[in-house]
């Protein structure tokens, strides 16, 4: 049986409102499911966010002291090349190369034979003299016997006397030239003047010395010294007795101020500074060697000292560093624009627009950024213990 279209009007309304229904109710839920995916959990608070730092608070200083190396040479205090104060033929030499000798030690001699022979001549002339001088005086004590008795004149009684002053004017020659000759005899024998060691020998038995030509270079090795060239400024804040670190071939040692000169290098523009070395009993060091010495001076110059791993870098050659600033909702990272002054191992020397007693980040100042929240804690001293204070001065 066929319907009319008037009647079937009714029925579609209806079902269109049920797919409309339907429609709206799918949306709906759909909406609901989209908001709860995107809202997700609670987000965290603020203090849930903020990030761990390690912080120390920074102290201003007005100077800095820096460390300085200089090189020196060390020389034996003192070293002598011994000669022969007159020339002969070299009878003996009585020590070699690296010997070591005792003060008023016989170290070479030479052949005296001529100087003997010279020396017993001389004596033979004071005899001889001598005896003339004996005649003499007994010839003037026969003149005064007569000229007491008239028997003699003025004249050979001067003549007497003088003649007798003559020979003892010869006399004091000839002893003289003995003196002389005895000294040749005790120069002949070369003698240390001083404890050391013979560094070289230039003679050799047989051969002829020349007066002043060198025959044995000796050298004091109980002694050895430090010579340092130094910047003016540094020279005048030593002193004598002033003790200073030197290294030497990587051991450390210490030095006592022994001289420091007056006068500047016109070379090097440079004085001179002479350190007594202070050994152990027993070590030796090698002259001509180099040894470096430690010296320390102060600069004026307000600043503070920070660990290297609290630095980042900056902009136009200046470095940052992260300091803790306190905010209405808690502590914030905040840069601070630095300038390092000086470089001391793992720490350097910085001045910039921190103040005194703020809060540096002192390790991975990269892991923030400015404006970050942060929980700031104190720095592991040493031992494991928390230390509020940054210790890096000295």
């Amino acid at each position: 049986m066929s319907r009319s279209p008037r009647s079937a009007r009714p029925l579609l309304r209806a079902a269109g409102t049920l797919v409309l229904v339907a429609a709206a109710g799918a949306a709906a839920v759909g909406l609901s499911a989209a908001l709860h995916a995107r809202t997700g959990p609670a987000a965290p608070t603020a203090a849930e966010a903020a990030i761990p730092v390690e912080t120390a608070a920074l102290r201003l200083d007005d100077a800095y002291p820096v460390e300085s190396r200089h090189l020196g040479r060390i020389e034996a205090a003192r070293a002598v090349a011994l000669a022969f104060d007159l020339g002969g033929r070299v009878e003996a030499v009585l020590v070699e190369e690296g010997d070591r000798v005792a003060p008023g030690q016989a170290l070479a001699r030479l052949d005296v034979d001529r100087l003997e022979a010279r020396l017993a001549e001389l004596d033979a002339e004071a005899a001889a003299l001598e005896a003339r001088a004996e005649l003499s005086r007994r010839t003037l004590a026969r003149q005064e016997t007569l000229r007491e008795r008239g028997h003699a004149t003025e004249q050979r009684l001067d003549e007497a006397r003088l003649e007798l002053e003559r020979l003892g004017a010869e006399h004091a020659r000839l002893d003289a030239a003995r003196d002389s000759v005895r000294l040749d005899l005790e120069d002949a024998v070369l003698r240390a003047p001083f404890a050391g060691e013979i560094a070289a020998r230039h003679v050799h038995e047989g051969a002829v010395a020349a007066a002043g030509a060198p025959a044995l270079e000796l050298v004091e090795v109980d002694r050895p010294r430090i010579r340092l060239g130094l910047p003016a400024r540094l020279a005048a804040r030593l002193a004598t007795d002033d003790l200073v670190e030197v290294e030497i071939d990587g051991a450390p040692h210490v030095a006592v101020v022994a001289a420091i000169r007056p006068d500047l290098d016109p070379a090097t523009r440079t004085r001179a500074v002479l350190l007594d070395l202070m050994l152990p009993a027993g070590e030796r060091v090698a002259f001509g060697e180099t040894a470096e010495a430690k010296l320390e001076e102060t600069r004026e110059e307000r600043g503070a000292w920070l660990p290297l791993s609290a630095l980042r870098e900056g902009e136009r050659g200046l470095w940052t560093v992260m300091t803790v600033a306190a905010e209405a909702t808690g502590p914030v990272a905040r840069p601070e624009s630095v300038e390092v002054l000086h470089l001391a191992g793992d720490r350097a020397y910085v001045r910039g627009s921190f103040a005194d007693g703020a809060r540096a980040i002192l390790s991975g100042p990269h892991r923030v950024v400015p404006g970050d929240p942060v929980a700031p804690r104190p720095a592991a001293g040493p031992r494991g213990r928390r230390d509020d204070l940054l210790a890096l001065r000295r």
